[in-house]
């Protein structure tokens, strides 16, 4: 929570509180694999078939049009791939890359042509094959005729099931405020002032009012938004900035906020994302910065300025200003 103090003796106070969410989506949780078409599976492609049964198969990077009606599809698990390299394991080799038959992983006759499951480091991936079912496994990819040289076919097809169990690296998202108590001093009709971490303010916009570190692996990256009110005094307010972004205005009422990348991957957005100020409170909750699931800590600096007239009403100003990160899993 961070305070803005405001004076002519005009003083203000700007709490800023913390709120974090995490939006659920198939991309966490128990390995699931199903035989699909492949326009309709929009996850990793683990191998495709040229039949549900009795069927030869081929890799996930080829596009026989024949195959394209029965595609292992698996998901629910971040960060999974049908990479070979890295932490994977192979679901069944290929005698070809197309129009093949397929062995167990523990043979060696077929060599060059693997179809893999794989997750980030710091996940695991099992494959076995069980005679009837997959029980002690998360799914069952298919089912073979032989141990090699063998048809394949979905997980109705033959006694001997394919089966895996795969976890991605835990689900995690990063948010922090280096300071919660920040100040303008006393603002003044005829100088710009800008929030600093001491509470004095200033009159030189040279440094972040403080930082917000923001990290998350979600599959569907994260985003934070920006709530509350203008700085307020009972029935009087001091104008926020507005969705356009404007340079201070001396003698002119204005209340603004502006983000910077300090470090890392993330992105601010505009109103927010330049070098003048912007406080769009009618778009709240407004989206002021946005990053992908790459794990990358990225440190935001926040900076804050705000204007008074001379008309502008001698009193106790305050603000709430909540900053809210959601994570899409």
């Amino acid at each position: 929570m961070s305070r803005l103090l405001h004076s002519k003796t005009i003083a203000g106070l700007l709490i800023i509180g913390l709120l974090i969410l995490a939006t659920p989506h198939a991309y966490a949780g128990t390995l699931s694999c199903s035989i699909t078409t492949n326009a309709a599976c929009t996850q990793t492609k683990i191998l495709r078939l040229s039949d549900t049964t009795n069927a030869h198969a081929e890799l996930p990077s080829q596009s026989t049009a024949a195959y394209d009606n029965n595609v292992v599809c698996c998901t629910n698990v971040i960060g999974l791939g049908n990479s070979c390299a890295g932490t994977n394991a192979i679901a069944v080799k290929l005698s070809a890359a197309t129009n093949a038959h397929a062995e167990q992983n523990t043979e060696a006759n077929y060599a060059g042509n693997n179809a893999c499951i794989s997750v980030p480091t710091g996940g695991s991936v099992t494959v076995g094959y069980q005679a009837s079912n997959c029980t002690g496994y998360d799914t069952t990819i298919g089912s073979m005729e032989a141990t090699t040289n063998s048809h394949v076919g979905d997980a109705a097809a033959y006694t001997t099931k394919i089966c895996a169990t795969a976890s991605g690296v835990p689900q995690t998202l990063v948010f922090s405020i280096s300071d919660n108590s920040i100040g303008f001093g006393s603002l003044s009709p005829v100088q710009t002032r800008y929030a600093t971490g001491d509470t004095l303010g200033a009159t030189t916009d040279t440094a972040d009012a403080h930082t917000i570190s923001v990290a998350s692996n979600a599959a569907g990256g994260y985003a934070m938004t920006v709530s509350g009110r203008t700085l307020t005094s009972g029935a009087n307010t001091i104008t926020a900035v507005g969705g356009t972004a404007a340079a201070p205005s001396v003698g002119a009422e204005q209340f603004g906020l502006r983000i910077g990348v300090n470090s890392g991957t993330g992105s601010a957005v505009s109103p927010y994302n330049g070098a003048n100020w912007a406080l769009d409170t009618a778009a709240f909750p407004d989206t002021i910065l946005t990053g992908s699931g790459d794990s990358v800590t990225t440190v935001f600096g926040a900076r804050y300025m705000a204007n008074t007239a001379a008309l502008t009403e001698f009193g106790s100003y305050s603000a709430v200003i909540t900053y809210t990160v959601t994570a899409t899993f």
